[in-house]
């Protein structure tokens, strides 16, 4: 999904531009268009098309990247209110703009390139370090992507990154603005500091009745305990029913002959291919080496290291194609195959080593495939007992009585707050269940809350059995709490006032020594500051304003850990001296190319799009984004 933008897009301009490109597709990329739509249609540009199962892959992926983010997972309701929705969208609707311009360029990306890009993404390789075949379908079975479509999504993948290399290539890098770039990230300051603790306040008046009465109101969040809720849970999943799931033996024995081969130990080959362009290419090199030509000199005429034509020992489902597999294996030890059309090209094969396959039988499999049976069973079953269940909630029974029959379990939890704690801020004991609280709180006592999905292949249902409302502490409780905040407040403003009235003194001249001695403290030196750079004792806030100061002017901020202030003397400002060619000129230039690059990239896909036209089916996408995601 636009990788070259995301690979380009690395210096901190490019990171700023991108953000803008995001949120243009966002806020203009929805049309107000309703109609013309096939029934699965997202969105459209010319013709170019989001369905729904893309769009959903891509929804949920924003949504766990949000969840990685907060450190909790979202149900869909809260991410959509975050926006993980729109920003799914308006990536998707950048990437077929990108598509409907390459079509219309006519860039094309042929078979066999495509073919060698899959073949050589590290992603896809094996425990030898090579494209592994079965790895590669497991990937496309888990996200449910036909290979048919993940090859052409491959295709039109390196389409837009030709296209997005053409609309980057050649773009001027001003030595002026390489210059500010690198001045901005790498210029560094020393600086002069004291530390001025709380301590240096004496005296804080005592609050009156109507300063405490006044800070209880307008803090009134803070001392309030926050709502909470008791509820009761019951959870089933395929591991739960495993013991009513009976198998026969007759249909343990159908299942071991329609799966023997996932337990026989297949024949392994080791073997050499070689792959041509053309039919007379492969049948020409062929004789060669049935002459005698080694085949490095083959591989070296095509550029091939060793690596690259040896596959070692492999089985049949671990070569590219099953074409390639039955020349492959229909080879004698010792023997060059006759050319064949595979994928990427003409193969052909020397089988070097044939390793037999051993077959298993029933009684050595027969433990595990009871286990995988019983378990595929269960995870059909489930859904039937979900139902039952429903069936049997909604004939008035409770949860408990549920459980009972089915064999579950119901666990409660009493006085938890909207943030899965006690209202101590304690963390409550409640599970990791996707959309836990959100179902909790968006709901009330009585409400019969649909099952909900664990994320495990199960269900869980939510039964709430007491709302505490939110109250304020009286103020008798926390007087001595809002006293201690009065004070600390008001030392705060007070210290603040002594760093700047200091400030102000060394500003107008006055030695930086003498105002240390004063406060019986030493001037401590920090040199080679970073503008990004924060610790325990400078704060960010700290920094940014000893980098807005000029050279020998005063400042102060709070230090990093603590209530203290930091009082700074800016004593001098480095900028960088990189000549060009060197590591970190030559870092700001790629910085700035990138930026450039992002921002012509992105101007090409706002302005094709504004030709284009974008259209939103509005209908079918709050249906995807409903909270139990269209179903």
């Amino acid at each position: 999904m636009l990788d070259s933008l995301r690979k380009t897009a690395s210096g901190i301009v490019g990171f700023a531009i991108i953000g803008i490109l995001v949120i243009a597709f966002a806020i203009w990329g929805i049309a107000d268009i309703f109609t013309g739509f096939s029934d699965d249609t997202v969105a459209e540009v010319g013709d170019q098309k989001v369905d729904s199962a893309t769009f959903e892959r891509e929804f949920r992926m924003e949504i766990d990247r949000m969840s990685q983010r907060l450190g909790q997972p979202l149900a869909r309701d809260q991410a959509v209110r975050f926006g993980a929705d729109r920003l799914a969208l308006s990536r998707l609707i950048s990437v077929i703009s990108l598509d409907e311009a390459a079509a219309d360029l006519g860039l094309a990306i042929g078979d066999e390139a495509v073919g060698l890009d899959i073949v050589n993404d590290p992603n896809l390789r094996g425990t030898f370090g090579r494209f592994d075949r079965e790895l590669f379908r497991q990937l496309l079975r888990q996200n449910g992507i036909p290979e048919e479509r993940f090859i052409e999504q491959r295709r039109k993948g390196m389409q837009r990154a030709q296209l997005s290399g053409v609309v980057e290539a050649g773009i001027p890098t001003p030595d002026v603005l390489i210059r500010t770039v690198l001045n901005f990230q790498e210029e560094t300051r020393t600086a002069g500091y004291i530390i001025l603790p709380p301590s240096l306040v004496t005296e804080i008046p005592e609050p009156s009745e109507e300063d405490i009465a006044s800070l209880y109101e307008a803090g009134a969040s803070a001392f309030t305990l926050p709502e909470t809720r008791d509820f009761a849970l019951m959870e089933i999943e395929p591991a739960d029913i495993l013991d009513s799931i009976s198998v026969s033996g007759e249909q343990l024995q159908a299942a071991y002959a329609e799966r023997r081969g996932e337990y026989d130990v297949p024949e392994r080959r080791e073997l050499i291919q070689i792959t041509f362009p053309s039919e007379d290419d492969a049948k020409a090199a062929l004789a060669r080496l049935r002459d005698g030509t080694a085949i490095s000199v083959i591989a070296g005429e095509l550029g091939l290291d060793e690596a690259d034509f040896k596959l070692g020992k492999v089985t049949r489902d671990e070569l590219l194609s099953p074409v390639l597999a039955d020349a492959a294996f229909a080879t004698a030890a010792g023997a060059w195959s006759e050319p064949v059309r595979g994928p990427l090209g003409w193969a052909i094969f020397r089988t070097d080593a044939i390793e037999e396959g051993k077959p298993s039988t029933f009684e050595e499999v027969r433990d595990r495939l009871l286990a995988t049976l019983k378990l595929e069973l269960a995870r059909e079953q489930i859904y039937d007992t979900q139902n039952a269940i429903e069936d049997a909630r909604a004939g008035g029974e409770a949860l408990d009585a549920i459980a009972e029959r089915f064999g579950l379990k119901v666990r409660h939890y009493s006085g938890v707050t909207s943030k899965g704690e006690t209202r101590e801020g304690k963390p409550a004991d409640i599970p990791d269940l996707p959309g836990l609280l959100g179902a909790v709180f968006d709901n009330e006592e009585g409400d019969q809350i649909p099952p909900l999905d664990t994320g495990k292949e199960g269900y869980y249902w939510v039964e709430i059995s007491a709302v505490t409302p939110a109250a304020r502490k009286p103020l008798d409780d926390v007087r001595a709490d809002i006293v201690k905040l009065w004070k600390d407040q008001h030392r705060a403003a007070a210290l603040e006032e002594i760093a700047q009235k200091l400030a102000d003194r060394g500003n107008a001249g006055e030695s930086f020594d003498k105002i240390a001695s004063e406060l019986g403290r030493s001037v401590l030196t920090m040199p080679g500051i970073q503008r990004y750079a924060q610790n325990d004792t400078f704060s960010r806030t700290a920094v940014a304003r000893m980098f807005a100061a000029p050279e020998g002017s005063f400042t102060w901020g709070p230090v990093g850990v603590g209530d203290s202030i930091i009082l700074m003397q800016v004593r001098s400002v480095r900028t960088p001296e990189a000549a060009k060619g060197s590591d970190s000129y030559e870092k700001a230039r790629k910085d700035v190319a990138d930026s450039i690059g992002a921002d012509m990239l992105q101007s090409f896909v706002v302005g094709y799009q504004q030709q284009s036209g974008v259209k939103i089916n509005q209908t079918l996408l709050q249906r995807l984004t409903a909270a139990d995601g269209g179903r």
